[in-house]
């Protein structure tokens, strides 16, 4: 009996980490120019190559990045709403169909203010100014918002407006949320990037969209 019931939970854990793999691979290649880009930004033997390839990736960004991330979103709501016995390919392409407008357009805005964001801070490092500070504070509020913001497209239905609106007060009206999603969202990311690169392929996207949204819906009412 013991041995069947441990069966049944690695069983069940295997199954959890290959949604993970299928979801964050769906992710990256329906991410792929950016993908193709990111990897020449490390890859940049100049400023003028690596400027190039971000310029690429920032007005890739708004029509190939939030699309396929609001559909990875929409994947991991199911899950943690408790349905998660649906096609992974069908269920990410319909939430891509479904809120790539939303998504979209709210990506031209964000990837505007990322731009200003990136540039300031640059150019203060280059002073040697405490203001780096500011907006590393301000970037860690604004990541926090980008990602409520892509919570909200999938599980409310409301005017653009009022979905921006709504990720801005969340990220302001629940600060304990917001700094567990910063602090979880930012480990995954070092880890990737830092300690165990393969997990940008296992599961990076995927296990970053799960911890957003988790968080997001313990803030949200239920309805």
């Amino acid at each position: 009996m013991q041995g069947s019931g441990l069966i049944a939970v690695f069983y069940r854990i295997c199954e959890w980490v290959v949604r993970f793999f299928i979801a964050n691979v769906l992710w990256l290649v329906f991410n792929l120019p950016i993908v193709f880009l990111a990897f020449n930004v490390f890859l940049a033997k100049s400023p003028d190559h690596l400027l190039a390839n971000l310029i690429l990736i920032a007005l890739l960004a708004p029509f190939c990045f939030f699309p396929a991330t609001s559909a990875l979103f929409g994947v991991v709501r199911k899950w943690i709403m408790g349905n998660s016995d649906n096609s992974l390919l069908m269920l990410y392409v319909r939430s891509y169909k479904e809120n790539y407008v939303k998504s979209m357009t709210g990506g031209v805005l964000f990837t505007v203010l990322w731009s200003i964001l990136i540039i300031d801070y640059f150019y203060f490092m280059k002073l040697n100014s405490p203001f780096i500070y500011l907006f590393a504070a301000i970037g860690a509020y604004i990541f926090v918002i980008t990602l409520h913001f892509l919570s909200n497209t999938v599980h409310v239905h409301l005017a653009f407006w009022a979905l921006l609106k709504n990720s801005f007060l969340l990220g302001i009206g629940r600060p304990v949320q917001t700094i567990c999603i910063a602090l979880c969202c930012s480990a995954i990311l070092y880890i990737s990037f830092n300690v165990f690169t393969a997990f940008i392929l296992l599961g990076m996207g995927s296990v970053a969209a799960f911890v957003s949204f988790y968080f997001y819906y313990k803030a949200v009412p239920k309805t």
